[in-house]
């Protein structure tokens, strides 16, 4: 039994030894670009939306957007490969901190946000190898039908203001990473980028915070009026945005913070602890 256990922890080991490999690192770096690619033309998306022309401003309609361009499809396969990596990354990261000498509440908080981050890296792997693939996902359909399955479950109720009060508090979260630019620990000294670079992120922060945050607080609604359809992602909430009062200018601010992002996340690409 113990010859087993030492066995299973060895392989354990050397998958993420495997998983940091300089080839992984790179390959990593590449998923931020990705990343900030798709956040680009989210925004993109969301500034034709406050120009009253159509699109799905959320993951699939931006990398919808990739695969519809000459070569799109090699792209794609090379967006789910480096997202991919990045989500093995953040495992590695999780498993590292884990065994790290730090205090225990520490090591359990840092360990649960990287296999957080993974999980969202690797969903976006999948989005990416599925239009790569020739498919196609309706992610404001699924949000909703997500949101149908939970209700039906026992208790689901809860369950579905859970999931919206996390979301919103992620909102939360992003926002203040935003405006008190904690963000730029997780990065390298950017020399004479280091300005720029605070400024795309703390915009950048602030608005994916604000987005998410509407997002988490349709899901809450949708638990409270028994109606599915109205957790609808992130283009439910955007769109949820421009139709408020002066919402055309909010919604165009928010699509300029999504940019900012995106370029932020691009240069993390570059400047990123790794």
């Amino acid at each position: 039994m113990g010859n087993a256990s030492q066995g299973a922890n060895r392989a354990v080991s050397e998958a993420a030894s495997a998983s940091r490999s300089p080839v992984v690192r790179m390959l990593a770096r590449a998923g931020f670009v990705f990343i900030g690619l798709v956040h680009i033309l989210i925004g993109v998306i969301a500034l034709q939306l406050a120009r009253g022309q159509g699109g799905e401003a959320d993951q699939s309609g931006a990398i919808g957007t990739l695969a519809a361009k000459p070569g799109g499809g090699i792209l794609l396969w090379a967006g789910a490969v480096a997202c991919g990596a990045l989500a093995l990354w953040m495992l590695s990261e999780a498993f590292y901190g884990a065994r790290s000498g730090t205090e225990s509440k520490k090591k359990v908080k840092e360990a649960a946000t990287a296999v957080g981050k993974a999980v969202v890296f690797g969903f976006l792997a999948f989005t990416f190898a599925v239009f790569a693939s020739g498919g196609s996902k309706n992610s404001s359909q699924s949000a909703s039908d997500f949101t149908a399955k939970l209700m039906g479950a026992p208790a689901g109720m809860v369950l579905v203001v859970a999931v919206g009060l996390a979301i919103a508090g992620a909102g939360i979260f992003y926002a203040y990473r935003g405006v008190s630019r904690k963000f730029m620990k997780d990065l390298q000294d950017p020399g004479s980028a280091r300005t720029a670079v605070e400024w795309l992120g703390t915009v950048g922060y602030t608005a994916k915070g604000v987005v998410l945050a509407v997002v988490g607080i349709l899901i809450i609604v949708a638990a409270a009026t028994a109606d599915p359809s109205k957790s609808s992602g992130l283009d439910g909430g955007l769109k949820t945005l421009g139709s408020q009062p002066y919402g055309v200018f909010l919604l165009a601010a928010i699509a300029a913070g999504l940019i900012c992002y995106g370029v932020y996340s691009m240069a993390r690409g570059r400047y990123g602890k790794f």
